[in-house]
């Protein structure tokens, strides 16, 4: 097993997850400083997390039951980062400036977005996945 192509992989997919969920939320007017660094440190939040129990369960189990955990994991991040940007984003720039609606709206397509060009990636780039 190659720990350092592993760790190499694991961040590479982490800033490019991050990066476009970041990108995303500037499309969605998401501009302020405090709002991407919200955004910026759910993401490295979840997206650590995520990654490294998805490698376990690669490593144990194979790639089935990767697959079976990512469509799971994926959607409670979803739903974490949601509430999380639900509570703070709001706090932020105020409860009239974002309505709630929104920002879910936001965390499903940011995630959808970063999930389809992971897709792509790990097509383009087997060895990253």
């Amino acid at each position: 097993y190659d720990f350092t192509w592993e760790l190499i992989s694991l961040f590479a997919r982490i800033a490019a997850t991050v990066g476009i969920e970041v990108a995303a939320a500037l499309l969605f007017g998401f501009r302020a400083r405090r709002q991407l660094f919200i955004i910026l440190v759910t993401n490295l939040a979840t997206q650590s997390v995520l990654n490294i129990l998805l490698n376990i369960a690669n490593y144990q189990y194979g790639g089935l039951a990767f697959v079976f955990n990512y469509v799971w994991m994926e959607l409670l991040v979803i739903v974490i980062e949601a509430a999380v940007y639900s509570v703070w984003l709001r706090r932020c720039c105020g409860e009239k400036a974002v309505s709630k609606g929104f920002i879910t709206l936001y965390a499903v397509a940011a995630n959808l977005i970063s999930f389809a060009v992971g897709i792509w990636i790990a097509q383009a780039v087997p060895g990253i996945f």
